[in-house]
């Protein structure tokens, strides 16, 4: 009797656990359909937006807001920044009246969304990204799009050398993954060997348990790992950085309008017009519309709900150990976990003897419901924060590189927690390209061509936490498509790869009605079960 009622007992606990868990996710498909609605006003303060190096930007917008532009764009993040550069670089021989003229709305003050918020590593999954697409797309197609994460890399750093932006302290890095479970260490080396089949040039090393240890200067904790380079930096001032030059060299054709929010999109009213839209401060008549907004883009476009939706993430800054390693910035960190689960870190670089703090995020299945009750939530202030989330990016370092982490430094080991909103799609890849007007609900009339194609709404986003090795060169890529470059053969400079567009950007992103059909949120329950 007592070994049926034990087995009637765990029955009973696994379909309460079952309906637990059908709730949470029935409860999280509801919410990834409604409008995100606009970015908090008062979001937590975060790092880095502290003491920036141009501060006449943070706040910047024109005495009056432009009547009318050729293109508006949402969002003053890197993809907002690599668009107008992109578009305005193309432009730049030709005569004033031959230039775009381009507006960028800011809801809240410059950069102070996902960029201004995350965690400044330019590191892209190469083994784990190229496992999850060559099933759809083939070994070759999958090689493709990897490669274009990992080309950000070179991109970005040769980019800041050569503008000589290094207030933005862009710079290659060795980075590790450390595995705390062999079962999860075994299934990346098995992807790494593959990977190496199909993109023999990256330079990707394993590590078994003991070697890792030794040469990575961490605890038994540690059962594995690999490393290759990526690169860091620091996001806000990179970005910042891109507006200050571009102002100065296009200032008659671009102004940036901070703390105007976009409240409405309407189809325009006149023959010369394409699009009303609509702000806390006034209307802008233009003929296309850029959603550079990442995990906010559902807002304006209704087909994106359920598709593209939120992940509120956390991060912190901290300072190491008094017997952490002193790096100087070359190396940064994944600790990778549990099912789906990892934290990211960077050190920024040792100045005058003392070493940088160490930017530290994740710790996202720690949040209530396995991490579910953080998807499709957009109130990124200091009340939004996880205690348990907390807690462990707080722990996790001191926990795998006992003894070496040492004592905390005087002023305590952590110097701020923040949260940021960043994006997912239900096929984990961003969504880059001419948005079909049966996702926006506006067909706009037929106006005279001001860019080379046709007016419209276009977008950049949908990043899955993965922005910096997304978005500089999405956002390029969008600038070609809104003015006609796609296929120019145009060449390499510094922040552009060269080429035509079709040889370095994968067409997968497109945002095609079919492809956007099947990329249900849903999908990802599987990944988090």
């Amino acid at each position: 009797m007592g070994v049926v009622q034990s087995k009637l007992k765990t029955l009973s606990l696994a379909i309460k656990a079952l309906l637990m868990a059908n709730k949470q996710i029935e409860e999280l498909l509801e919410r990834v359909q409604q409008p995100p609605g606009l970015p908090v006003p008062n979001p937590s303060p975060s790092y880095w937006l502290e003491d920036p190096p141009h501060p006449e930007l943070v706040d910047t917008q024109s005495p009056g807001l432009p009547e009318r532009a050729d293109i508006v764009i949402v969002g003053s993040g890197i993809t907002g920044a690599a668009v107008v550069r992109s578009v305005l670089q193309a432009s730049s021989g030709a005569a004033k009246g031959g230039k775009p003229r381009v507006v960028v709305l800011e809801a809240r003050t410059l950069c102070s969304g996902a960029t201004g918020r995350n965690g400044g590593h330019i590191k892209s999954s190469p083994h784990e990204l190229f496992a999850r697409l060559k099933g759809n797309f083939g070994p070759e197609r999958a090689a493709a799009v990897t490669r274009f994460q990992l080309a950000h890399v070179k991109i970005l750093t040769e980019l800041c050398q050569s503008e000589g932006w290094d207030v933005a302290e862009c710079r290659e890095v060795e980075t590790v993954d450390l595995y705390l479970d062999p079962e999860d260490r075994d299934k990346v080396f098995e992807e790494v060997r593959e990977l190496r089949k199909w993109i023999p040039e990256l330079d990707i090393e394993t590590y078994d348990a003991a070697s890792a240890q030794k040469k990575f200067d961490v605890n038994k904790f540690v059962v594995g790992a690999i490393s290759y380079t990526a690169g860091a930096l620091w996001p806000y001032r990179f970005v910042s950085s891109v507006w200050r030059d571009l102002l100065a060299q296009f200032g008659e054709n671009l102004s940036i309008e901070t703390r105007t929010a976009v409240t409405d999109i309407q189809v325009g009213d006149t023959e010369n017009t394409a699009y009303r839209v609509v702000t806390d401060r006034g209307i802008i008549e233009c003929n296309h519309v850029v959603h550079a907004t990442n995990g906010f883009a559902g807002q304006f476009v209704p087909g994106l709900r359920g598709k593209l939706s939120s992940l509120l993430a956390h991060m912190s800054a901290q300072r190491p150990g008094k017997q952490f390693p002193d790096y100087g910035g070359s190396r940064s960190w994944s600790v990778i976990y549990a099912k789906s689960a990892f934290d990211y870190i960077t050190q920024r670089p040792t100045v005058n003897g003392v070493p940088g703090d160490i930017m530290l995020g994740g710790g996202f299945d720690r949040s209530r419901d396995q991490g579910l009750s953080v998807i499709g939530r957009y109130d990124d202030s200091s009340e939004a924060i996880d205690a348990l989330t907390v807690n462990h990016i707080g722990n996790i370092f001191p926990t795998i590189f006992s003894p070496q982490w040492g004592d905390d430094q005087e002023g305590g080991r952590i110097k701020k927690y923040w949260t940021g909103v960043v994006a997912l799609t239900g096929d984990l890849l961003p969504f880059v390209g001419r948005l079909d007007p049966k996702l926006t609900g506006r067909r706009p009339r037929q106006v005279k061509k001001s860019s080379g194609v046709d007016a419209g709404e276009w977008i950049a986003a949908g990043y899955c936490g993965d922005g910096m090795v997304w978005a500089w060169l999405s956002g390029t890529a969008l600038g070609a498509m809104i003015t006609g470059r796609e296929k120019d053969k145009s060449p390499a400079t510094p922040g552009h790869p060269g080429g035509r567009l079709e040889d370095w950007f994968p067409h997968e992103l497109k945002p095609s009605s079919k492809r956007v059909d099947k990329a249900d949120i849903a999908n990802l329950m599987e990944l988090m079960f």
